[in-house]
């Protein structure tokens, strides 16, 4: 079993950073302060293919686990990413069961039987997701299920805004509803809200280079000014 499955099988909660993009540097920088997971979103940027190969490379020679989110609904472009030698794969906006099934019997043919070593993950992030939520969750050989509140929030017609209320109300009931199956669940969070998110469960807790940045560089225009 790989460090990251056996630390979500003892119960134990994984640390996931997007670096922002194909950046060897960020990647050694994040190994540097303890993160578990670079999460190698090639869903939402420019990197292509060669770049994955070598930010999954940079990572594991930390130790870290390389995830790729796959832009495509194409079997035949995962398998691409899984020749990489990645250590698991997130697919988008998921909305039946079926579409696990065929993320799980892709990587068992491009692994040749080792899918069990792969985290395999489902991202729940429509209103087609949650109407189908627990046949996805029961999907066998998933490992966990990713809820994204941004393109749910654009689902339900409230343009990404994560705090309207009903878009809150929705992400706690979906989170609950995994948490009460036994299902590991993940989703982005914050400084102020990751304590709170993993003693409601999350298990998989997802941020960015980016954020972090952010939140750095103002405290510092904070102090100066």
């Amino acid at each position: 079993m790989t460090p990251c499955k056996a630390k979500l099988a003892a119960g134990g909660a994984l640390l996931s950073v997007n670096p922002g993009g194909a950046n060897l540097t960020a990647v050694d920088m994040i190994a540097r302060y303890g993160a578990d997971v670079i999460f190698i979103d090639a869903e939402r940027s420019v990197m292509g293919i060669e770049s994955v190969h070598a930010m999954a490379r940079a990572a594991q020679a930390h130790g870290l686990a390389a995830v790729v989110r796959t832009p495509s609904r194409e079997p035949s472009e995962w398998v691409r990413y899984f020749d990489c030698g990645i250590n698991g794969l997130v697919l988008p906006q998921v909305e039946q069961a079926s579409d696990c099934a065929r993320l799980v019997e892709t990587a068992r043919y491009a692994t040749k039987g080792r899918e069990a070593d792969l985290l395999l993950i489902a991202q729940i992030e429509s209103v087609g997701g949650v109407a189908e939520l627990d046949a996805i969750a029961g999907s066998a050989g998933i490992d966990l299920i990713l809820v994204g509140p941004n393109d749910l929030a654009h689902s339900m017609g409230y343009l990404g805004d994560t705090t309207e209320p009903k878009v809150v109300s929705e992400v706690a009931q979906v989170t609950q509803r995994l948490h009460s199956l036994g299902v590991p669940f993940g989703l982005p969070v914050t400084m102020q809200n990751a304590r709170d998110w993993q003693t409601r469960g999350a298990r998989f807790l997802f941020t960015t280079l980016d954020q972090h940045l952010g939140v750095g560089i103002k405290a510092l225009q904070g102090v100066l000014a």
